[in-house]
């Protein structure tokens, strides 16, 4: 499986702190396709995608850009974006956390205060707002070039969009 974007590319859209680790926030990008990515996308869609040697050239999907539709011009962010938005969402919530010998703890430096959980939730909350929103210019380019993308007829066969739907949380507690 190929990783669709890196940091430097998030860096783009988002600010990163330059001492993050490249394989540490690499981490968060992988989560953010395998979790979140793979949800809204149908199997064969996704493994084409990911895949080393895809079937298809998903350079402007990834990358973005503007397209034509009907003699009017679109722009939109592209999927390197939504990722981008998608691992940062994650970082938020757990980048601040090292695993030690004590078990995970929070780094607490003497020249800054980190900000409360619920401030951390609200702005993941956010993140993954922005990173739909993102989504839905991507998957109406998509829709307007299924010639391109006939992978994704596959995913309104298999119903992916009503499973998205329906889709419960789990909630775990403590007895």
């Amino acid at each position: 499986m190929r990783i669709l974007t890196d940091k430097a590319s998030v860096g783009k859209y988002l600010s990163i702190s330059f001492f993050r680790k490249e394989e540490d926030f690499q981490r968060y990008i992988r989560e953010a396709q395998t979790f979140d990515l793979k949800r809204i996308v149908c199997e064969d869609f996704y493994q084409d995608l990911v895949s080393d040697t895809p079937q298809r050239d998903y350079t402007l999907l990834l990358e973005g850009g503007s397209y034509t539709y009907q003699g009017r011009k679109y722009e939109f962010a592209g999927l390197k974006a939504v990722l981008s938005y998608f691992a940062y969402a994650r970082y938020l919530i757990t980048g601040h956390q090292v695993d030690t010998p004590y078990g995970v703890r929070s780094k607490v430096y003497q020249d800054g205060e980190g900000i409360s959980q619920a401030e951390r939730r609200d702005l993941h909350t956010m993140y993954l707002q922005n990173a739909h929103d993102l989504w839905e210019d991507c998957k109406r380019y998509i829709e307007r070039h299924k010639e391109q993308f006939p992978e994704w007829e596959k995913c309104n066969e298999c119903g992916c969009e009503e499973k998205q739907e329906r889709r419960g949380r789990m909630r775990v507690t403590l007895i």
